[in-house]
């Protein structure tokens, strides 16, 4: 899949958006702070908003970027 992905795992810390695809077909969206980089999983993990958790999967990646704050 190719898609627009400006985040990178030395943007922890920052607020960042996504939209991806998870490996099922379904899409979905993640705004929040980026937590962590899981590299054997190659998944970002971002905390929402209502302090849930999202796994973001980078083969997935639609579209991500940092928003500058």
């Amino acid at each position: 899949m190719t898609g627009s992905n400006l985040v990178t795992p030395d943007d922890l810390g920052k607020r960042v958006p996504f939209q991806f695809e998870l490996p099922n077909g379904f899409r979905s969206e993640a705004v929040g702070i980026f937590e962590r980089w899981d590299q054997a999983a190659e998944t970002y993990l971002v905390r929402k908003k209502d302090g849930t958790q999202a796994r973001v999967p980078a083969r997935g990646v639609r579209y991500g970027k940092v928003i500058p704050q």
